[in-house]
């Protein structure tokens, strides 16, 4: 087969279709055309059709997974699960990761640090957070570092709560209140130190 066009691609001027015979094959991004050294002439063989295939779908992949990674952060196990329902194997996995956070992309103290700022403005307690944050495959060494760093006080998040629930009807009873307390990873005996107050 020969390459009979490489041209930029409308809605994608970031990737260029490649042409065999007048009849499409498939796109590249900028970087692997470059990779590749492909040029309008050259003769390939089925065999590297399906690598450049593949080549392609990955580089589509990596750029739906840069955008899907800049909507917010990820943790590894997060990306690392992505990855595997896009039907990666392992060792692709492990490579796509290393390079996002060789580039990064990701990070799990900067996650951790993220999901953590997010919860404060929820007023859910240090525990609670430690609790999502370890389903989400960060370590306790890094969940801790970001912890400290934070500052959160648990107690003084705690009667910020009460103080907010105090006006709703339902929490004017304090077994409700310290239940719903409890259920934000509050420890018992700080809830009831708090509500004796």
């Amino acid at each position: 087969m020969r390459i009979t066009r490489i041209t930029e691609q409308i809605r994608n001027p970031e990737r260029v279709s490649v042409f065999f015979d007048g009849k499409y094959g498939f796109s590249l991004n900028l970087d692997q055309l470059l990779q590749t050294k492909l040029k309008t002439g050259d003769e390939i063989d089925g065999a590297d059709l399906k690598v450049y295939k593949k080549l392609s779908q990955d580089g589509k992949l990596k750029m739906r997974t840069l955008e899907w990674l800049m909507i917010r952060p990820r943790s590894a196990k997060e990306l690392r699960d992505y990855l595997y329902r896009k039907k990666l194997e392992p060792e692709e996995i492990n490579g796509w990761l290393f390079n996002f956070q060789e580039k990064k992309y990701q990070n799990d103290g900067s996650f951790a640090r993220w999901w953590i700022e997010q919860r404060r403005n929820k007023q859910r307690s240090s525990s609670f957070i430690k609790h999502e944050l370890r389903s989400k495959g960060v370590t306790v060494e890094i969940i801790d570092e970001a912890l400290n760093e934070s500052g959160i006080d648990d107690r003084q998040v705690l009667k910020e709560l009460i103080v907010k629930k105090r006006h709703l009807a339902k929490y004017q009873d304090n077994q409700k209140l310290a239940e719903y307390l409890m259920r934000q990873g509050y420890h018992y005996s700080l809830i009831k130190e708090e509500l004796v107050e």
